[in-house]
């Protein structure tokens, strides 16, 4: 009787333990992960770091690729 109980209280243990490490693996993975505006601040340092005529040329680029998403849609 008292090893059930002793058996049931480590099982009980070894849930908890591991309910913990996931939440705080899932907590520190959603910190780390970049959201969409993190990206889009990154993206315009990004332009204003270009040339005026590379800056062109990517623009011509994101136009053409929204031409053709359009076309595909």
């Amino acid at each position: 009787m008292i090893f059930a109980m002793s058996a049931t209280a480590m099982l009980f243990a070894a849930i908890s333990v591991v309910s913990a490490l996931t939440l705080a693996y899932l907590m520190y993975v959603e910190g780390r992960r970049a959201n969409r505006s993190n990206g889009m601040v990154a993206f315009h340092r990004h332009l204003d770091a270009l040339s005026d005529d590379s800056r062109a040329y990517l623009r011509q680029q994101l136009n053409d690729s929204r031409e053709r998403q359009k076309g595909v849609k």
